[in-house]
């Protein structure tokens, strides 16, 4: 949480800086700040710097890596949202947003790694979606080969969420690999694609959906 409370901080004094900056730029006072756009034209030339100091290009791995762990949170977050709207609970929103807050400590170490030093991801996290993941399945029938993501605004959602921690968990690989994040991390975004297919399906369950299964196109010829 110090972790967290960190970069939230620090995040509120940038805002207020730019605010401050485009202020002076513009002339403004601050009877019409609602007016006036944020911005500090710090990253126009393709560059920015990263917690531990260093000036990078925004397409550098760490960005990508930031970028795609934002991504998949603001995604959990919707499918939280989704899974709210239902007229029936959905047992796994909470743990949706113990995982947002997860990813948030995620993106503060990835946004302060440094090759040679590598911070503990805690193992409990991967040991705790591994138990939600066995108590969930013991609800569900086995699945099927192919699940055609759908089921559902919830369960959709979700499995835009899991395709997106795929992508999460391939852009921390290189940072992984050269010491610069606990290998933990990326084992714990491994397990959490499991949990979001898992969860995806008591989505559908929940909302009294059907999942969609592949079907072969010879079978369906058959069908006919």
């Amino acid at each position: 949480m110090d972790l967290a409370r960190s970069a939230w901080r620090k995040s509120i004094y940038i805002y207020k800086s730019s605010l401050q900056n485009s202020l002076r730029n513009s002339g403004s006072t601050p009877s019409n700040i609602a007016e006036v756009a944020v911005f500090s034209r710090d990253g126009d030339s393709g560059l920015t710097v990263t917690d531990a100091g260093d000036t990078k290009p925004k397409d550098d791995m760490i960005f990508n890596a930031l970028g795609a762990t934002d991504e998949l949170s603001s995604y959990i977050g919707l499918a939280r949202e989704f899974a709210c709207d239902g007229k029936v609970e959905h047992p796994y929103v909470d743990k949706l947003k113990r995982v947002q807050m997860i990813l948030f400590d995620l993106n503060h170490a990835i946004s302060k790694s440094i090759p040679g030093k590598t911070k503990i991801f805690e193992s409990k996290h991967t040991k705790d979606l591994e138990e939600w993941i066995l108590e969930y399945a013991n609800q569900l029938p086995p699945p099927e080969d192919y699940i055609i993501p759908g089921g559902g605004k919830a369960c959709a959602s979700l499995h835009v969420a899991r395709n997106v921690c795929r992508r999460a968990e391939r852009s921390i690989t290189s940072l992984v690999r050269n010491g610069a994040l606990d290998k933990e991390a990326q084992t714990y975004l491994n397990r959490l694609s499991d949990f979001l297919l898992t969860v995806s399906r008591i989505a559908a369950k929940c909302d009294q959906r059907t999942e969609n299964i592949y079907i072969p196109r010879a079978e369906v010829q058959e069908e006919k």
